[in-house]
């Protein structure tokens, strides 16, 4: 009998106890065109290294429901010497991840996964793709694409945990909770 109340208590406090925690869960809604601002308004990006410069600009934020990923399409121009100008688009692909302290989102692990330049060797496009990487990884990864509101209660009570990020609806979806 006592093991039967013991274990009817225990579910319960479980129970309350989940639900309690879900109650102070807050889920902050961010839609393609807020991180398509944000990013649009770090640009352009600008790298010169060996001679060689390499400019980010005009960013398609594309939000990735099937990898919960977001993308970002950037125009690249190539200036090297001896009157070399190429131009085209490059893909990097990244998740989000999340400072607490701060309540802010920072796009992690950007890669470059396309690459595409006209009017240039093809036996520099490694050297490209690898200063543009730089380029973008360091600026992606210093600078938050979402902040929290310090002025909105619940999301400042809500800024302890990350609990999820998910793509859905063509909205970023980013559960925090105190628990």
């Amino acid at each position: 009998m006592k093991k039967r109340v013991l274990a009817i208590a225990s579910a319960t406090v479980l129970l309350l106890t989940s639900q309690l925690a879900w109650a102070f869960s807050y889920t902050v809604e961010i839609s393609e065109k807020e991180l398509q601002e944000k990013i649009s308004a770090m640009m352009p990006l600008e790298k010169k290294k060996f001679f060689m410069s390499v400019v980010l600009s005009n960013p398609d934020v594309d939000l990735m429901e099937n990898d919960n990923k977001i993308g970002i399409t950037i125009d690249i121009k190539v200036v090297a010497p001896g009157g070399m100008n190429g131009a085209g688009r490059a893909k990097i692909t990244g998740s989000l991840s999340y400072n607490k302290e701060r309540g802010e989102l920072y796009f992690k692990d950007p890669k470059i996964v396309k690459l595409d330049i006209a009017k240039v060797p093809k036996s520099i496009i490694p050297n490209i793709k690898s200063l543009a990487q730089s380029v973008a990884g360091k600026a992606l990864e210093k600078r938050p694409v979402y902040k929290l509101k310090d002025d909105d209660v619940k999301q400042k009570l809500a800024k302890s945990v990350l609990k999820s990020i998910t793509v859905e609806n063509g909205k970023l979806l980013v559960v925090l909770g105190v628990f």
